[in-house]
């Protein structure tokens, strides 16, 4: 890990078959919900990926998934980038409050490179994936939030939310494992 930042848990995603089938893709749910410090660790800058939020992984056409398969060593950066991709906010403390800052993809896809920095992801993948992510940004200039209604459903169900209740700490997810 880096002595910049680094991530709070270590990579928790269970495959849920349920999602994947009503999804129409692979999908996998943090079961280990994470904060990630953007920067250096402790920074004002950070983002709570929760317990039951779905990610497909490696948002990569099914034809190339040979080379850059869905969940890889930067599973855990691409939770991070869907999560964000979802919300275009990250948490800031202003003045001792956190607070919820708006961002822009670049910003985003900026924080994902940074992650897998700090996973060590080999320099081919990483550079692999930042073309791939780079080419989608500049071909389909997203400005606002890709929300899914039948996902955000699934990571919001009553047990999700009861699982969620039972690890949240004074606002601050931790792992079951911790």
């Amino acid at each position: 890990m880096s002595s910049f930042t680094r991530f709070t848990a270590e990579n928790g995603l269970d495959i849920d078959d349920n999602a994947s089938k009503i999804l129409g893709d692979n999908y996998w749910r943090v079961s280990k919900p994470f904060r990630y410090y953007i920067g250096h660790e402790g920074s004002d800058k950070y983002v709570d990926v929760p317990l039951c939020f779905l990610t497909d992984g490696a948002s990569v056409p099914i034809y190339l998934r040979w080379l850059i398969p869905a969940r890889g060593e930067y599973s855990q950066a691409c939770t991070l980038h869907d999560y964000l991709c979802e919300h275009y906010e990250i948490t800031q403390v202003i003045n001792g409050v956190a607070t919820q800052v708006k961002i822009d993809r670049k910003e985003i896809d900026r924080i994902f490179y940074e992650a897998m920095r700090v996973l060590d992801v080999s320099a081919i993948n990483r550079n692999l994936i930042q073309v791939g992510v780079d080419a989608y940004r500049i071909v389909t200039r997203p400005t606002k939030p890709k929300i899914d209604k039948r996902k955000v459903e699934l990571e919001n169900g009553k047990a999700c939310i009861a699982a969620r209740e039972s690890v949240q700490l004074g606002g601050v997810y931790v792992s079951h494992h911790a």
